[in-house]
């Protein structure tokens, strides 16, 4: 199953320089996570060729990457649910920008997507 899983891999990601591809191909996978994670009944692995995403690191930087997953996922169900204008959709984006800015500080990686 690891060769139809997307695996991403934190450890990796800090040895590599800070290229354009790199975090063309982080967000890439990012992106791929979250619409998995926003619309799991749509999900079709034949349109995708994966059947899942492994995420690999240490202990730490992956607790702080499920943390953000966690705030992304609380983030866009609100802003699907109430708008954009909401006062609870302010306050999931800020719970968000504040576990990007724990993950970037506490893994040295960047988060692509904002």
């Amino acid at each position: 199953m690891a060769n139809d899983c997307i695996t991403i891999n934190l450890n990796s990601l800090k040895e590599k320089l800070l290229t354009e591809s790199y975090v063309a191909q982080f967000a890439q996978q990012i992106k791929y996570l979250l619409r998995h994670i926003a619309s799991p009944s749509l999900y079709d692995p034949a349109t995708y060729g994966h059947y899942g995403v492994r995420v690999v690191g240490n202990k730490a930087d992956l607790g702080r990457f499920a943390n953000v997953m966690g705030h992304e996922k609380k983030y866009m169900d609100a802003y699907l649910k109430h708008g954009l204008g909401d006062p609870k959709v302010l306050q999931d984006r800020v719970a968000l920008e504040k576990a990007i800015f724990r993950f970037e500080m506490e893994t040295g990686l960047k988060w692509p997507l904002k």
